[in-house]
């Protein structure tokens, strides 16, 4: 299964459940492609010292793996330290409520040497009304669904996942979508049909990347639940790839409409 090709990236969050060097590889092996650190836990030593055995881990498969930091706030220095140490590829920033956060950290990164990607986390209403200014400084976006739905009315983050996503296709910006994929799989070993349906169109969408949150961190099945997303992507990117869904969008026009 993990021979075959898929145009879409898993990212799996480390955790209690997934730390040990025999669970990360098992990851590797199942189709992890990027390992998501989120600072908020545990201590900058350990997650470290993970990454060093993540690295081990994919080496002796003969396989490339990247890591992502996700830093609570722009100014947690101690994690930027930590992404030039291990050379992450990709540091995320949390909470955005405007484009200049982004620029000063920028400005911040570049003084320290540190080339990593800037994923720009789409959680508040803050970064919605200011989602255009936004897209045009992230290197990615992140549609990061849970703190949204506390930020917007529940029913509207289907419709902004989708219009963040078109607006990110118009600009070339790579974008992921996370939170709560595959959330019953965190003490199930299947996931509900909805969920199911959730990555699927999430592929289906076009989205570079999904992510996993609890389901690898702290849940009961880390390795099953990347086995399962692993194969519905496949089966999503394979109905696409027949001709059954195209979609066209307009050049011209970037305009991002959720807003408030």
């Amino acid at each position: 299964m993990n021979n075959k090709k898929r145009r879409t990236r898993i990212i799996a969050t480390v955790g209690p459940a997934s730390e040990k060097f025999s669970i990360l590889s098992q990851l590797i092996q199942a189709g992890v492609d990027i390992f998501r650190f989120n600072l908020k836990y545990s201590t900058i030593k350990k997650h470290g010292q993970i990454i060093d055995e993540i690295r081990k881990a994919a080496s002796e498969q003969n396989k490339s793996v990247q890591i992502l930091i996700d830093l609570p706030n722009p100014s947690f220095l101690e994690g930027i330290n930590l992404a030039i140490n291990k050379k992450a590829e990709y540091i995320a920033l949390s909470y955005l409520e405007q484009v200049d956060e982004i620029i000063n950290f920028k400005k911040v990164i570049d003084g320290m040497k540190l080339s990593a990607s800037v994923i720009a986390k789409i959680e508040t209403k803050g970064a919605l009304n200011h989602f255009e200014e936004i897209l045009d400084e992230a290197d990615i976006i992140m549609v990061a669904r849970g703190d949204l739905g506390e930020s917007i009315p529940i029913e509207k983050v289907p419709f902004a996942q989708k219009e963040i996503i078109l607006s990110c296709k118009k600009d070339d910006k790579m974008v992921i979508v996370a939170t709560e994929m595959l959330l019953s799989m965190t003490s199930n070993k299947e996931p509900t049909r909805a969920e199911v349906s959730d990555v699927a169109n999430a592929v289906l969408e076009g989205s570079n990347a999904v992510m996993l949150s609890e389901e690898t961190s702290i849940g009961e099945n880390p390795v099953q639940a990347v086995k399962i997303m692993s194969k519905i992507i496949y089966e999503a990117e394979s109905w696409q790839k027949l001709g059954h869904l195209h979609i066209s969008s307009d050049k011209n026009s970037k305009k991002f409409i959720f807003g408030a």
